[in-house]
């Protein structure tokens, strides 16, 4: 699916997970994740959202659970670390999901994370996954904060130059 058929809501850039790597990684092979920051404090500090495509539904049309667990385990890492100010790569200790409802083949989904609690050496967050005002996935993650500098968040950067080709030459 392109930038333009994903059509993102305003506000929404898209995650490079592999800046310039000659290969690609697991994360890229999934399709086109966005990511919307919002004001600090607020529900809408850190959104992770996707367009469903074909490619990632079941044989019975819906969501494929593995795809809404992964992006679960996203928002958990990477919005649960933003929302904890870490700019470092969380390994997942432990995901915990539970599916509410199905998301189809078009919709927009959206994952925002919770900080429960923050220790020295893990993060704790829930995770809910919609589709507009509809929860389909709830989901409780453990990430493990590295000692020391650990490898930098930084390393999945915000595609700004597709912002501007998903809004199309200007008129």
């Amino acid at each position: 699916m392109s930038l333009t058929e994903d059509n993102p809501p305003e506000g929404f850039l898209r995650v490079d997970f592999d800046r310039g790597r000659p290969e690609t990684t697991f994360n890229s092979h999934v399709g086109n994740l966005y990511v919307r920051r919002g004001a600090k404090g607020t529900r809408d500090e850190f959104v992770l959202g996707f367009r469903v495509a074909q490619h990632m539904c079941n044989p019975a049309g819906g969501l494929h659970g593995g795809m809404m667990m992964l992006v679960a385990d996203l928002v958990g890492t990477m919005g649960g670390g933003a929302l904890a100010g870490l700019r470092k790569f969380l390994p997942t200790v432990s995901v915990t999901c539970d599916f509410v409802a199905p998301a189809r083949l078009g919709d927009w989904v959206e994952g925002r994370p919770e900080l429960v609690r923050q220790t020295r050496s893990l993060l704790f967050t829930n995770i809910y996954l919609t589709v507009g005002e509809e929860k389909i996935l709830r989901a409780s993650a453990i990430a493990k904060i590295p000692s020391g500098d650990g490898l930098a968040f930084g390393r999945a950067r915000l595609d700004r130059g597709a912002e501007v080709a998903a809004k199309g030459p200007p008129a």
